[in-house]
């Protein structure tokens, strides 16, 4: 069914065209939602609660909708996108916040914990990834794919249209660069 006639189906029976919307775009919004909220510790119940409140807005901003503009199928993607990164932004925010008051918002900490140390941890891993990147490829991804995600050097030449021993050679030669780079001994 295209746009218009979706429309039409909408005014005249809503029941049956958010039924028929939701049927046709499920897949993909929740597609889009679960993309954007993925591997931010998010349950699959925000992830639908989200999807559903993506095509309850759709239905409420049905009267904004131009199909000259946009296609109903990117209306929503667009819409499940932005509800996702709200989302994000409301949890973001709302971890931020402590309540003074509250029992369960009191943040222990161990005893020999050093903020300082901790940031100089973290600006140690973006100069050492920022490192990686200034290899230049295919370089870097041999080093992150090798030393971060833990993956052979096998599985590494495939993806990579290289033979086993030249990732090895390059993966060595780029460690030695980054050894030199960070004030390390060099073998």
């Amino acid at each position: 069914m295209d746009d218009i006639k979706l429309l039409k189906l909408l005014r005249k029976d809503p029941n049956r065209g958010i039924e028929f919307i939701m049927d046709e775009y499920a897949g993909l919004v929740y597609a889009v939602v679960r993309g954007r909220l993925v591997g931010n510790q998010f349950v699959s119940t925000d992830i639908e609660d989200c999807v559903a409140e993506t095509f309850s807005e759709f239905y409420i901003s049905l009267d904004s909708f131009d199909p000259k503009r946009s296609s109903i199928r990117s209306y929503l993607c667009v819409l499940a996108r932005n509800n996702a990164i709200d989302l994000l932004r409301r949890r973001a925010k709302d971890s931020m916040t402590l309540s003074i008051d509250a029992d369960d918002s009191f943040i222990q900490v161990e005893d020999d914990f050093d903020i300082e140390s901790e940031l100089t941890e973290r600006e140690l891993v973006r100069e050492i990834f920022c490192a990686i990147k200034d290899l230049g490829e295919p370089d870097a991804s041999i080093i992150i794919r090798k030393y971060y995600f833990g993956e052979s050097s096998a599985k590494i030449s495939s993806a990579l249209n290289m033979t086993v021993s030249n990732v090895d050679t390059r993966a060595h030669r780029a460690l030695n660069k980054l050894k030199k780079l960070f004030g390390g001994e060099m073998k």
